[in-house]
């Protein structure tokens, strides 16, 4: 896969060369800034909602507000700072949905799948991204209290003002070479963004940082998806589309977005990576196992 190959260029660079910090934080920027909220526009202001989206929608969002839910009570059992918590409630909540997910939805199921897959993302993990992450970098990436702050970090947020503007846009038909331009500009979010985070990667994570990492990954990519697998069985047809595609995608490995979303917050940037380089690299044996069973 494309990104698994990115993410080991990274790591490779890492390994043989010394990296400026500032090249890392200028790339961070540029997916934050430009690459990302292009992405956005071009997405929702052309996104189509139908009557089939409901399982997948619903199943999305379910599935991160488990993951979610289960993050904040245990950062209130074992009293995490707000760095660690940001960064799981970031990369252990959201999944590659759409530059991982909906290819590997494609190899593994067949095309008959795709639709569903992207209204996985695109109204599920991808909309949470631009809603909840904006939510999330804002009320921990400070430590200024009270609610004026996080409303004025979320409002100068560039993906969340993009995330609106594409609202609006939605009214109105944009042209094609405008999408075509925004969609170009949109999918070097991918390798920019793995890149990125491959020269950041390392194994040599603290004692702390390691059970967090398998914890969030074994929730994020293995509990989750079975548990909504059993809700398919009991309540729907697993073999639908709409039912198996969303399986497959709540497997998805935490999403690279997400962790540049996380690190330019000011997140637990060991915490982020980990979780992100090696729940990437686990996918490719994870994903193709919950195929065999959707």
């Amino acid at each position: 896969m494309a990104v698994v190959i990115l993410f080991f260029l990274g790591w490779a660079c890492r390994s043989r060369f010394v990296i400026p910090a500032q090249l890392l934080v200028w790339a961070d920027r540029y997916v934050i800034n430009i690459a990302l909220p292009s992405l956005i526009i071009a997405k929702v202001s052309q996104v189509d909602i139908t009557a089939k989206s409901g399982i997948p929608i619903a199943a999305a969002w379910s599935s991160m507000a488990v993951c979610a839910l289960v993050i904040v009570l245990l950062a209130r059992r074992l009293n995490w700072t707000n760095s660690r918590i940001g960064a799981l409630l970031l990369v252990g909540v959201l999944g590659n949905t759409s530059f991982l997910g909906i290819e590997v939805v494609r190899t593994l199921l067949g095309e008959d799948q795709v639709a569903a897959a992207v209204a996985y993302d695109q109204l599920g993990t991808f909309l949470a991204l631009s809603l909840y992450g904006t939510w999330i970098a804002g009320k921990y990436g400070s430590s200024d209290a009270g609610w004026r702050p996080i409303v004025r970090r979320i409002s100068r947020f560039t993906p969340f003002v993009a995330l609106i503007i594409s609202f609006g846009l939605r009214t109105i038909e944009l042209p094609s070479e405008l999408i075509s331009f925004l969609n170009g500009v949109g999918k070097s979010v991918a390798p920019v963004a793995m890149g990125v985070l491959g020269a950041r990667f390392t194994f040599r994570w603290s004692e702390q940082n390691k059970r967090t990492v398998l914890g969030a990954l074994g929730l994020k990519m293995i509990v989750v998806p079975i548990a909504l697998l059993l809700v398919a069985m009991m309540v729907g047809d697993i073999q639908s589309a709409e039912w198996s595609a969303s399986v497959l995608q709540s497997a998805a490995p935490p999403m690279v977005t997400a962790g540049i979303v996380a690190i330019s917050a000011g997140f637990d940037e060991e915490l982020v990576v980990s979780i992100v380089g090696l729940g990437t690299l686990l996918s490719v044996v994870t994903l193709p196992l919950f195929s065999l069973v959707v």
